[in-house]
């Protein structure tokens, strides 16, 4: 009996010893190949992770290489710490995440190399080999952005964060939780979730202003006896005292044939602030001229303009001649006093509509979206990122923008990264992208963010958008949101402060023909 034993495990041992070994040749052993035929040009891979600069904290840039083959073989390395091997016998490369960090902590500032192989017939193949280059400087390990579906409806609609430095990604906000409305507008102070704000619009709840301050979540009423409470896009002041936001009565138009069959257009926009200790909203007539649409507001990093985007107000019929300048007003937050209106740079300068403006962490440089017309640029066809350097008012477009929409941008919160939403790789869902941006205003080849399964874009059929980096993930509870906002209807009106002459309203969105002050009504657009 205990020879049988001895005899069954003799069989066994060296059957799983083989097993073991195979696995480990086929997860990352190494494999030598010494007779291979050279092909003169790179390996196609998908998503296109090449000649970029990448951060050293982030995720494994998995990828599919795009070339016929009955097996692949990736080697990863760079100037130290051990190789990666990868071996595949389909075209999805997947690379394990510790040996991933390991090797980019240890190689800060250094190239880093892709060797392809396939085998086909038989016969192994090498391709040229991939450089990129590992940044010495890291991103914001955090990333808050909406997923959204690119039709009208609010329903499976989401605000979520990702950790860059790997693929776990988390809810922040679902709107099933407050009877599927639309949660959008998110905006953070200093790329610091300690001063975070959400617009919420609900046909149930109501369309609070969810104000978060450290771990405390509060839905703020901005609506006055002069102000519909529907805020739009925000800017918080740096002292974290103010939040700068806009107020737009959009609707969607359809076109019959075009690139981009969507599109939106503007009926009213001004432009208010919030109070946040005396909670009252102040405005003035300088940027709530009912001849103009006032939006996209950002302050200046020592809190002395406000930037904003302005047109002339057009009647829907003319929504392709809404072209935005960029424009600027004085502001003294001790006094509370505005000061005078300014034109920065003009649309015909610049032959198109410029929107979202944002400043970089040292003030020194303002990114902003320039489009053939429209004060909201993710439905273009087309949209370009420029920079304006502040001091010398030189503003030129950057050379990683694409035939495609490129909007939605922001800084990391050391400067040396920018985050962009794109629609370079299918012209109809928008993907997070990252480009490295050095202390001369240099923007190099954008990435986009990276997944475990490097197909999950091509099946994804939910647009990013708003993406913004975070130092810290958000730590309010979906629960806490949830709450708050369902608490909503019993919050009290905001005090209005109109800073115009006493006396005399601010005309907030439209008249009718008699001159009487007309509600907004909930904006049905996405995006």
């Amino acid at each position: 009996m205990k020879k049988k034993h001895y005899m069954f495990l003799g069989i066994l041992l060296p059957a799983f010893l083989f097993i073991g070994m195979y696995c480990y040749a086929f997860r990352g052993g190494a494999v030598v190949i010494d007779d291979y035929i050279t092909i003169d040009r790179p390996a196609k891979i998908h998503p296109d992770y090449t000649d970029t600069i990448i951060p050293h904290n982030i995720a494994p840039l998995n990828f599919q290489v795009i070339e016929s083959g009955e097996r692949f073989y990736v080697k990863i390395y760079s100037t130290e710490s051990d190789v990666i091997y990868v071996q595949s016998g389909k075209s999805s490369i997947k690379i394990p995440l510790g040996r991933w960090k390991k090797l980019l902590s240890q190689n800060r500032g250094q190239s880093l190399y892709f060797d392809i192989y396939k085998k086909d017939n038989c016969r192994w193949y090498k391709y040229e080999t991939i450089t990129n280059t590992i940044a010495d400087e890291d991103i914001d390990q955090y990333l808050v952005y909406r997923k959204i579906p690119l039709c009208v409806i609010w329903y499976h609609m989401g605000t979520y964060q990702r950790d860059l430095s790997c693929f776990d990604e988390s809810s922040v906000l679902y709107n099933s939780t407050y009877g599927n409305g639309c949660a959008h507008c998110h905006s953070f102070l200093n790329n610091n979730p300690d001063h975070m704000i959400m617009q919420v619009r609900s046909a149930s709840f109501g369309t609070p202003m969810l104000m978060g301050l450290q771990s405390e979540i509060a839905a703020v009423n901005t609506k006055t006896k002069v102000t519909p409470g529907k805020c739009g896009f925000t800017a918080w002041h740096p002292s974290g005292k103010i939040i700068a936001f806009s107020l737009n009565k959009y609707s969607m138009l359809y076109h019959s044939a075009a690139l981009e069959v969507r599109d939106v257009f503007d009926h009213a926009a001004d432009l208010a602030l919030y109070l946040v200790d005396e909670k009252k909203v102040m405005s003035t007539i300088k940027i709530t001229n009912p001849e103009r649409i006032e939006t996209m507001p950002e302050w200046s990093n020592d809190g002395k303009y406000l930037y904003f985007c302005s047109a002339p107000q057009r009647v829907q019929e003319q929504h392709k001649e809404v072209l935005c300048d960029l424009m600027r007003i004085g502001f003294d937050l001790k006094t509370q006093k505005w000061g005078e209106l300014e034109t920065v740079l003009t649309a015909q300068s610049l032959k198109g509509s410029i929107t979202q403006p944002r400043f970089s962490p040292d003030g020194r440089f303002l990114l902003i979206s320039v489009s053939e017309y429209s004060d909201f640029p993710i439905h273009q066809a087309k949209s370009d990122l420029y920079l304006l350097e502040v001091e010398t008012g030189q503003c030129s477009k950057l050379p990683i923008s694409s035939d495609r929409n490129e909007s939605w941008h922001g800084f990391s919160s050391n400067g040396r990264w920018i985050v962009f939403n794109s629609k370079r790789m299918d012209g109809r869902f928008a993907r997070p992208h990252f480009s490295y941006f050095d202390k001369t205003g240099r923007a190099y080849k954008p990435f986009v963010m990276p997944q475990k399964d490097p197909t999950y874009y091509d099946s994804l059929t939910l647009a990013y958008n708003i993406p913004e980096l975070l130092i810290k993930p958000i730590e309010v509870s979906q629960k806490q949101l949830a709450e708050s906002i369902i608490a909503y209807k019993n919050a009290p009106d905001a005090s209005a402060i109109t800073g115009a002459t006493p006396g005399v309203n601010i005309s907030f969105g439209v008249t009718d023909p008699k001159g009487q002050q007309q509600a907004w009504p909930d904006a049905g657009v996405r995006e």
